[in-house]
């Protein structure tokens, strides 16, 4: 209990702090997911595009914090919908592994079929931990592509390099694992990472891309730190991106 416990403090971080990033672009706000038994807060911004993106933030902080991002689907004329996981922001409930998981499937879901976003046209971003629940999604559901930002191997590895004195993470589960599930990916793959990213080291990128399909695009971000490379890349970023999603396309 006390290990579990321990667990759920060290990975899931949520607030309900209201960060403004999102306010500049006057999304639309709705409750979704009750179908799946969640209550979940989702935006969707429509810039008019047929293409969307699905943002899936990773396991800090809730929607409202990541105006960088939301700047770069806009720069690129894309509409996107972000939404928080349960105890995120304004969403009910408690953050777990599956409950993750499971906030993913209903956003699709929310997407597809009360926002009528056909599968070939939803373009998936995982930033961090939410690279994670993009890989864990997409092994049995359909989008045009994948984005993922200094996303990591597996939660066992990653406890061994944030808590190397707390040597306990054998003894819990291995989760969120992604350097098992990359390579069953069957869509075109965008990985970005910053080579001075302290949280993920840039060596799980490249150890992902090393297992990932053939065709994956791996970007190293120069001096960028951990989920800030949409800001340091800047505009060469944004236009590797709009490259990759306009070959995709």
């Amino acid at each position: 209990m006390v290990l579990r416990l321990l667990e759920q403090k060290l990975t899931f971080k949520p607030t309900r702090v209201d960060y403004g990033g999102l306010t500049p672009f006057s999304p639309r706000r709705f409750r979704f997911g009750r179908e799946f038994g969640l209550d979940l807060d989702g935006a969707f911004v429509d810039r008019g595009s047929q293409a969307v993106v699905l943002f899936i933030h990773g396991n800090k902080h809730n929607l409202t914090r990541f105006h960088d991002h939301y700047a770069l689907f806009a720069d690129l004329g894309l509409s996107f919908f972000c939404f928080d996981y349960p105890g995120y922001g304004q969403s009910a409930g408690k953050p777990s592994e599956q409950a993750l998981y499971a906030a993913a499937r209903a956003a699709l879901a929310h997407l597809r079929h009360g926002l009528g976003a056909a599968p070939q046209d939803v373009v998936v971003y995982g930033c961090s931990m939410g690279g994670a629940v993009a890989i864990e999604l997409l092994q049995s559901e359909q989008a045009n592509a994948l984005i993922t930002e200094s996303t990591f191997t597996n939660s066992w590895e990653m406890a061994q390099h944030l808590y190397p004195l707390l040597p306990v993470w054998r003894l819990l589960p291995k989760r969120f694992v992604n350097d098992e599930r990359i390579g069953k990916l069957k869509l075109p793959l965008f990985m970005l990472h910053g080579d001075a990213d302290g949280v993920v080291p840039v060596s799980m990128a490249h150890r992902l891309a090393s297992l990932a399909p053939a065709g994956t695009e791996l970007t190293i971000v120069p001096g960028a730190n951990h989920v800030d490379a949409v800001a340091v890349g800047g505009a060469a970023l944004r236009d590797a991106l709009s490259e990759f999603l306009s070959r995709e396309r």
